[in-house]
């Protein structure tokens, strides 16, 4: 696929990557044919962080810094240059996020070819995913099957998070949007309930309230709220809960409060700390906010969008078109590409192309790097490359396989619109 910078009409866009379209169907033809020889049951780039000695260790890291660095180096060893390794010290697990998106890339490709294989493919991994729900709360939930020590607290496996659990939600509105068959939809209804009444707020002003991470925190994380918000008003509207749509305006307030003059957003607001300004964290701010502007209609949130879309591309890609991972960065990085980037960024630009020609436009170059840059022969993608050259060609599922795949399908249902 070539970039052409000269465009200017984003419905070109898809047109004139008419000719490369087989591209982009062999692309992903040859990620589900590797994804049904590997399962759905996946290793993950986290999951060797929750064992004992990495819980240890990073909470070291985290109150010692330099003193905790040998003692997190060896994890750090495993994941960069050997991790195959973690098959001796964790077992692969079923992570909601990956099989969630895989489910929205069937509902593409079911609505791309018009074939129930697909669909069939989608409805099987609706009832995988009910299977594993986490117990205990206001309605159907899932988070990740491992520990993290992060820098305030340690969080047990299965604790239910705001950025696993929407995921779900989409994917059984999708099922519910191509059968009609209402199970699909009190489903969903479920999860609402618990993005509702389970997740806590943190009040930031008169009308505007963070929304928790998992039901144990208090933290004030924008791409939470976004997530958190974007569940709530889609709800309001399915289920005529106006309860919800107060809820979540409380959270696009937040969210809007907690934009920077620079347009930039945060991944969380700390007092007296600055914290990161990253990639995909941005991504989901954006996709979250343009989901939800869908039923509000307001000019403020279509403005923010579009302020922050334009620092987006100005501070967060490298000037080849590739993107960038940090605009301020946490701490040090080893990691110069992560494809978790590309997947969002794609997604992103795939949502936004109408509303903003710049999208239409990122989209041919976004996708061409994906695919001859960084899928591999057996059909599915590189994860990360390092500053020293190193790539990580162990798949992990749910960063960032399923986001990848996801993404090329939101660009071929685009054909289907021209």
């Amino acid at each position: 696929m070539k970039v052409d910078n000269s465009i200017n009409n984003t419905d070109d866009i898809v047109s004139d990557c008419e000719l490369d379209k087989k591209t982009l169907e062999n692309s992903i033809q040859k990620f589900v044919a590797w994804l049904e020889k590997h399962g759905y049951a996946s290793y993950d780039p986290y999951d060797i962080w929750g064992i004992p000695y990495s819980l240890w260790a990073r909470k070291l890291y985290y109150k010692k810094s330099l003193l905790g660095l040998p003692f997190i180096a060896p994890i750090i060893f495993i994941d960069t240059f050997l991790p195959g390794l973690r098959r001796f010290l964790v077992k692969k697990e079923r992570f909601a996020t990956a099989d969630a998106q895989i489910l929205l890339a069937f509902i593409n490709l079911y609505r791309y070819y018009n074939d129930d294989k697909y669909l069939e493919k989608a409805k099987a991994l609706g009832e995988e995913i009910l299977s594993y729900s986490i117990p205990g709360y206001s309605g159907y939930c899932w988070g990740y099957p491992f520990d993290w020590q992060n820098s305030g607290a340690l969080w047990r496996k299965n604790t239910p998070y705001i950025t696993a659990t929407p995921y779900c939600f989409e994917a059984y509105l999708a099922l519910y949007d191509c059968t009609s068959d209402k199970k699909y939809l009190d489903i969903a209804e479920s999860i609402a309930r618990f993005v509702a009444d389970d997740l806590n707020e943190t009040p930031t002003g008169p009308d505007a309230s963070a929304g928790s991470y998992s039901p144990i925190d208090n933290g004030k994380v924008i791409n939470a709220s976004a997530y958190r918000a974007m569940v709530l008003i889609e709800a309001s509207e399915r289920f005529k809960r106006e309860a919800y749509r107060e809820k979540g305006l409380r959270n696009v307030n937040f969210i809007l409060q907690s934009q920077n003059s620079d347009d930039s957003w945060p991944y969380e607001i700390v007092e007296n700390r600055t914290t990161f300004i990253d990639h995909f964290h941005t991504c989901f701010v954006l996709k979250n906010l343009y989901k939800l502007n869908k039923h509000l209609g307001e000019e403020r949130i279509k403005s923010a969008i579009k302020k922050g879309f334009d620092y987006y591309t100005t501070s967060l890609f490298n000037s080849d078109g590739t993107p960038r991972t940090f605009a301020i960065k946490p701490r040090f990085q080893i990691v110069t590409d992560d494809l978790y980037n590309y997947a969002e960024a794609i997604t992103l630009c795939s949502l936004l192309k109408k509303e903003l020609s710049q999208a239409g436009r990122m989209i041919d170059g976004l996708v061409s790097k994906l695919i001859m840059g960084y899928q591999l022969p057996d059909g599915y993608f590189v994860t990360k490359v390092y500053h020293s050259g190193i790539k990580t060609k162990f798949p992990f599922l749910r960063w960032s396989q399923a986001q990848l795949v996801y993404c090329l399908t939101n660009i071929l249902v685009l054909f289907k619109t021209i």
